[in-house]
């Protein structure tokens, strides 16, 4: 990291640009942007100052904004601020009260210098700042099964690429979709370590059962506990451990993920035997950490032993230069799934639909990407992404179904990543629908009965299309 100004007078230093350092080593330097609170709803407060140097700022009510404002008359997402080479690009994103420029009524628009900018009853200046941080990128466009060839997404893998070989304990941030798996698997995969990948899906375990999830337990412990059970650090010993979505841990069992990583033991539920574990942990989520610990939500003393190393995974909205490469690898691997049930492959997509997809957010991220080629491989690509689509070209179901319902011997045959995806898509959306079935639809009562969180239960729903009262008419 480091700073530079630019002397005064001169032309205003581009807000990002990639340069070649003294050692020969591609570097992106990152012009910092101050943003100011002059006059907030509520009476009295003084201004406020942010400093930031990253590729979206978001403004909102959310707490989840970079800068959460206390405004009635703001959106949850009301401003998203990128940097682009010609300076900073402010985007309303759909709010209700408007973003202005003075008496402008701002949609879309590029500033380079100082700017006031209203949002509800609250002024934002924006001002662009001589000093700069500089971050190394890597050479490559992939890390494991992670495909980026933006300047965002190298900075991410140097960073990756620097840790993968270590044992340090590394958070991986970044919103839903955006592939946080694959930076576990890759860190594993690119480490000296033996042991298994184990992943567990913090977020989808009903509490009583987490404890055992983790740690395993002794038969008869409790009801249903008909033999050991060795739980996910001792199956993860001489390997990695992958806690996803550790946000959703309450705190109860965030004071005993604690003990374990300090420890490094672990005691199965109803047993006095420890087991001394050997395990490198690398946790995701989809929230921020940092003010959930400041909300009084997550431990501070677990938050800092899990974020030794923290690793922020850019959305595909701040990186749309890398949908060409996205799709190609998306629409390669639909092509031997194809190839794999006797089919032709897909076509590619021409420059009219690559477009449209040029000027979508994706708030489901590359996930939601792979949904999109997927569909429009079978349906074409008549219509932009989320508007204006019928129910039955909006929904991945049929088009999933026939990418996966390959003979099993046929599903064996594919490279083992695609295989087992293909495999897990497959059980995971019969599962859902027969849990709803028989639950008559209901869905807590369908989590209850599969032993599953019934968040997690909606988020398979939504991955799927799948409705409860769809199920339920089965």
């Amino acid at each position: 990291m480091a700073q530079g100004s630019s002397p005064a007078g001169s032309r205003p230093a581009p807000a990002t640009q990639i340069i070649t350092d003294a050692s020969g080593h591609s570097v992106r330097r990152l012009r910092k942007l101050r943003v100011t609170i002059a006059r907030s709803a509520e009476a009295g407060d003084a201004p406020i100052s942010h400093i930031f140097a990253q590729d979206e700022i978001r403004i909102g009510s959310s707490p989840d904004a970079d800068v959460p404002l206390k405004d009635a008359a703001v959106s949850r997402e009301h401003l998203a601020i990128r940097l682009v080479p010609d300076g900073y690009q402010l985007s309303d994103t759909g709010s209700t009260n408007g973003t202005f420029v003075g008496e402008l009524r701002l949609s879309r628009g590029i500033v380079t210098s100082e700017t006031q900018v209203r949002v509800g009853k609250t002024l934002v200046t924006l001002t662009p700042l001589d000093e700069t941080v500089e971050q190394v990128l890597s050479p490559r466009a992939r890390f494991g099964r992670m495909l980026g060839a933006s300047a965002a997404m190298r900075e991410t893998f140097a960073l990756l690429e620097k840790v993968a070989a270590s044992d340090l304990t590394v958070l991986v941030e970044g919103e839903t979709g955006t592939g946080k798996e694959l930076v576990a698997e890759g860190l594993h995969e690119q480490s000296l370590r033996k042991g298994a990948f184990t992943p567990v899906n913090c977020g989808a375990i009903p509490r009583e059962l987490l404890e055992s999830e983790l740690f395993g337990h002794a038969k008869g412990a409790f009801t249903g506990a008909v033999k050991d059970r060795e739980g996910a650090f001792v199956a993860a010993d001489g390997g990695t451990l992958f806690l996803d979505e550790v946000g959703e841990l309450p705190l109860d069992m965030q004071a005993k993920l604690l003990r374990a990583l300090e420890r490094r033991e672990v005691k199965p539920v109803g047993s006095d035997h420890i087991h001394k574990v050997d395990v490198r942990i690398v946790a995701a989520t989809n929230r921020n950490l940092a003010k959930e610990v400041a909300a009084g939500k997550f431990r501070q003393d677990l938050y800092y032993r899990l974020a030794v190393v923290t690793v922020r995974i850019p959305p595909l909205r701040t990186r749309i230069e890398d949908l060409r490469l996205l799709i190609d690898a998306i629409q390669d691997e639909l092509g031997r799934r194809r190839a794999a049930q006797g089919l032709p492959p897909p076509d590619r997509l021409d420059d009219a639909a690559m477009a449209m997809l040029a000027r979508y957010d994706f708030p489901g991220n590359v996930r939601e990407l792979r949904n999109i080629v997927e569909r429009w491989a079978v349906l074409g690509a008549s219509l932009p992404p989320g508007q204006g689509e019928p129910a039955d070209v909006a929904s991945p179901t049929a088009v999933g179904a026939q990418v996966t319902d390959a003979a099993p011997d046929r599903l064996l045959a594919l490279p083992y990543h695609e295989a087992r995806d293909a495999w897990t898509e497959r059980f995971e959306r019969a599962f859902v629908r027969e849990a709803l079935r028989r639950s008559l639809g209901n869905v807590s009562r369908a989590a209850r009965e599969a032993g599953v969180d019934r968040r997690h239960l909606q988020r398979l729903m939504a991955r799927f299309s799948i409705r409860a009262d769809d199920s339920a008419e089965d």
